[in-house]
């Protein structure tokens, strides 16, 4: 069997392997999806998006057709201020609407402060999201369909351990991502009198946090919001 496979991506984000009608080569559904991760900030703040490539794609591997590994990347972000809600709104149903994540992306978004705003917009037309309150804690809950709350110090230490074990990497053209690492770098964990963990931010001109947090709501979300369902007898790489 030809260690390359043709590869058929569907609308709806689903990838398969063309058989050409072979009944000796079984067909396997991979995926490929994207989640799009905001963190909006008030009218003279910095807001910030980020888009996540999550994919588990067929490949062969010691003769058999199997769903390879799960990858996570980094694939494009983007930072603005002095728009209206109305704006922001506009430009993520347009980004979410936009190929190639066109019918295959789902849309999360900071919900603290005025993400609830936002998040109420966008419910208003129908447009499907999850909105994340960021909390003290060191887990997440979801109350809704669309509200989830989640301890920040959780999600970021959610992040670290991703980049920890090649879960996520950037791609090799991403834009502003000597942007995102310094935001990365402006989190910093501080230990409480009580000796609890928190999360600490430093926020300077150059770095703002915004880009970090939309990273970092994109990777929670695609770790915990939603899983990719895929039929195949062997599966790799993939839990």
């Amino acid at each position: 069997m030809s260690t390359t496979l043709n590869l058929v991506y569907l609308p709806d984000g689903r990838v398969i392997n063309e058989t050409n009608m072979d009944p000796g080569i079984p067909r396997v559904t991979g995926y490929q999806n994207y989640w799009i991760a905001a963190d909006l900030g008030q009218a003279n703040d910095f807001s910030a998006v980020v888009v996540l490539k999550d994919q588990a794609l067929p490949i062969v591997d010691s003769g058999k057709i199997i769903v390879g590994p799960r990858e996570r990347t980094i694939v494009y972000a983007d930072r603005f201020r002095g728009v209206s809600y109305v704006d922001v709104v506009d430009y993520l149903i347009r980004l979410r609407n936009a190929q190639p994540f066109g019918g295959k992306s789902l849309l999360a978004i900071d919900g603290t402060s005025i993400g609830r705003v936002v998040s109420d917009m966008m419910q208003a037309q129908s447009v499907p999201h999850h909105a994340i309150t960021m909390t003290g804690g060191q887990d997440w809950s979801k109350k809704s369909s669309r509200y989830v709350s989640a301890g920040k110090t959780f999600m970021v230490e959610n992040l670290a351990v991703m980049f920890a074990a090649g879960e996520i990497k950037f791609a090799h053209d991403c834009p502003l991502r000597s942007e995102i690492e310094a935001d990365l770098a402006s989190f910093t964990t501080a230990t409480t009198v009580a000796g609890n963990q928190i999360i600490t931010q430093s926020r300077s001109a150059s770095g703002h946090g915004d880009l970090g947090i939309a990273l970092i709501v994109g990777a929670f979300s695609s770790q915990y919001l939603r899983r990719q369902s895929v039929t195949v007898s062997t599966l790799a790489g993939y839990y």
